[in-house]
């Protein structure tokens, strides 16, 4: 292992004396309803949660759209190496709650553990992963540390990277670089992020473009019942979805709803921004319900809030045009597959980075459109009549069928470490 830089030296001394400041902000994060207190030990190594006997495989995701990601890979591990158990960790309150459900008693969650010399070491000493991966940016320096020193496999699968994350990396190459050489492999989505991993002089046999493990997914899953009870409500009225919006982005589409009508359903990146729409909504003129607080559709809605979690393919199934968030404010835009999947045309704003060619690939092929601003939102929505809808639908479902190339390649790397 080459010598760590000056900058990252310094946050593996300062990893040493850390662990007041976590417990401090743990205790901030329960007091906000940001996390549980019944997982309050989880953070520090819960040891009456026993390892399994046999081979252990760790996973680290942070949030939903992570661990949903890995899914199709976790599965592919149980299948394959029967004698072999998963330990998923993950950071949000959301998807630890997604985890702890997960339906097969070999796959063990636990909240992560804090990046501090003292919480890495009893973790690592304590769950003895056989291998190691994490998905797109979570990079932990004193842990990864550790699991070099202990020359435990270590992949970053799905690798993708912020504006300001790469922004951070471009200022400091030098730790830049010498973190993401711990990881035995990364694997990348696409083009961009591996000219970028080689702009920060990472070895080329590290890298692999294997597409993106989210496109592994099957369709949504969702109650048709539920589906059914909505659409009598929906009746003839126009309807249409705002998907993981984030703040900004709200108020561009509640101004193009005014305009269009009918019924919005939105669903925001983070559901307690909901009563912070519901007060947009209120100043713009029209009546919102949260689904958190009255379920049933009513009659009189303009603005639905879906402030749940898990429900993503409920509000697609209801919805021919919806946009995409995190694209008209600087966040890299939320991958469109899931609505293509259940044959929705897509918005999208001009700030795409994460999933840059899927969008192009879905514009070249008129089943995904640019815009702007509300004007440009209204103009799209009243240019697509009922029939170029239908037609552009089937095309969406048919373009983006489930696409397992970055599943197989991960699990490639995986046995062919694990028979080692």
């Amino acid at each position: 292992m080459n010598k760590a830089p000056f900058k990252v030296k310094l946050y593996l001394i300062l990893s040493i004396i850390l662990d007041p400041v976590y417990f401090l902000y743990q205790n901030i994060a329960i007091l906000r309803k940001k996390e549980e207190k019944i997982w309050l030990l989880e953070r520090w190594v819960d040891k009456r949660v026993k390892r399994p006997k046999g081979q252990l495989i760790w996973v680290h995701v942070a949030s939903v759209g992570e661990a949903l990601s890995t899914f199709p890979l976790i599965k592919k591990i149980l299948g394959d190496f029967p004698d072999t158990n998963v330990l998923v960790t993950s950071t949000t309150k959301t998807s630890a709650k997604l985890l702890k459900n997960y339906d097969d008693d070999r796959v063990i969650h636990q909240m992560s553990p804090f990046d501090t010399f003292f919480v890495s070491n009893r973790f690592l000493n304590h769950w003895k992963p056989d291998l190691a991966f994490r998905v797109e940016s979570e990079i932990w320096p004193r842990i990864l540390v550790e699991i070099k020193k202990r020359k435990v496999p270590n992949y970053l699968f799905n690798a993708r990277f912020s504006i300001k994350t790469i922004e951070r990396m471009k200022n400091d190459i030098i730790s830049a670089k010498y973190l993401l050489s711990l990881f035995d492999q990364i694997h990348v989505p696409e083009k961009q992020s591996e000219q970028l991993l080689f702009e920060l002089g990472l070895k080329p046999d590290k890298i692999f473009i294997t597409g993106d493990l989210k496109d592994s997914r099957e369709a949504l899953q969702f109650d048709t019942s539920l589906a059914r009870e909505f659409s009598q409500v929906i009746d003839n009225r126009n309807v249409w979805l705002a998907a993981n919006t984030h703040r900004g982005e709200d108020e561009i589409v509640l101004r193009a709803h005014k305009k269009i009508g009918g019924i919005l359903i939105i669903v925001p990146r983070h559901i307690e921004r909901a009563v912070e729409i519901m007060s947009l909504c209120s100043s713009s003129g029209l009546t919102c319900q949260l689904r958190s607080e009255y379920a049933s559709l009513q009659k009189n809605t303009d603005v639905y809030v879906a402030d749940t979690m898990g429900e993503m393919g409920l509000w697609y199934s209801l919805v021919k045009i919806a946009f995409i968030g995190g694209s008209l404010v600087e966040k890299g835009g939320h991958n469109p597959v899931e609505a293509a999947q259940l044959g929705v045309i897509t918005l999208h704003g001009p700030f795409i980075f994460n999933s840059r060619a899927k969008y192009e690939k879905f514009n070249s092929d008129g089943i995904s459109y640019e815009i702007c601003n509300a004007e440009e939102i209204v103009e799209r929505f009243n240019s697509l009549s009922a029939k170029d809808l239908l037609i552009k639908a089937n095309r969406a479902k048919n373009i983006s069928r489930v696409n397992k190339v970055a599943v197989h390649e991960s699990f490639k790397a995986i046995k062919n470490s694990l028979l080692k």
